[in-house]
């Protein structure tokens, strides 16, 4: 455990090593780690895979559709680790370890969460993994750019490395379980038969939850979060 702690940090300094040196990356790394973006590329290649003629559309959809309970359950299992593990503080507010932060100012809600694992993570490659089965090639374009977005909070000292590791692979894991054929099949086919009976309310109810998955939960968090506030006095 303390030789993972030692290359964790080893390999956070030398990324984060990167920042302060020039205001146009330390911009360019701030953009990068924009929920706005996220949203933006989780939107663009979920419609386009939707809508992409296939010789097997009723498996693409599937994929796609199952994509938002393999994503929940992930992110479950990922703030499920971090209420049972040590605490983590993040980076950028630990001392003593050499943190550089970047130029300019770039805010980030932490929601005071532990910074292990990273949830951003397990989000993004739960739906990588998802694109993948419909696509290879958007997959791989997709966890590409979940690399350099996820990168990015490493060097704005947001995460850890091993933050983003473990929690890229707990959504990869919970996603790759979800899309064995019995269980997709199971989980889509309601939906499915919903959207050629029912069009307008299936759409609705589809934009709705590619809304709060792009936004990563956005509101939902705030909403449980105001929950627990109240439940806890």
């Amino acid at each position: 455990m303390a030789l993972f702690s030692e290359l964790d940090l080893w390999l956070f300094q030398a990324v984060n090593g990167f920042a302060a040196r020039s205001a146009v990356f330390d911009k360019l790394v701030g953009g990068l780690d924009m929920t706005s973006l996220k949203s933006l590329a989780i939107f663009t290649v979920f419609g386009v895979l939707w809508n992409v003629p296939s010789k097997d559309l009723r498996r693409q959809r599937e994929v796609l559709l199952v994509l938002f309970a393999a994503v929940a359950v992930a992110l479950v299992v990922n703030r499920s680790l971090s209420f049972l593990l040590p605490f983590r503080a993040r980076p950028m507010v630990t001392p003593g370890i050499g943190y550089v932060p970047p130029a300019g100012e770039h805010h980030v809600d932490l929601e005071h969460w532990s910074s292990f694992p990273s949830d951003n993570a397990t989000l993004l490659f739960a739906v990588a993994t998802c694109f993948w089965f419909v696509s290879r090639a958007w997959g791989l374009w997709f966890a590409a750019f979940s690399g350099l977005a996820l990168l990015a909070r490493v060097c704005l000292g947001v995460h850890y490395p091993g933050d983003v590791i473990v929690g890229a692979l707990i959504g990869i894991a919970v996603a790759l379980v979800f899309n064995r054929e019995s269980l997709r099949e199971a989980l889509a086919r309601p939906l499915l038969l919903l959207e050629k009976r029912a069009p307008t309310y299936f759409y609705a109810l589809l934009f709705a939850g590619l809304f709060e998955l792009a936004t990563l939960f956005w509101l939902t968090r705030k909403i449980g979060k105001g929950l627990f506030h109240l439940l806890a006095g």
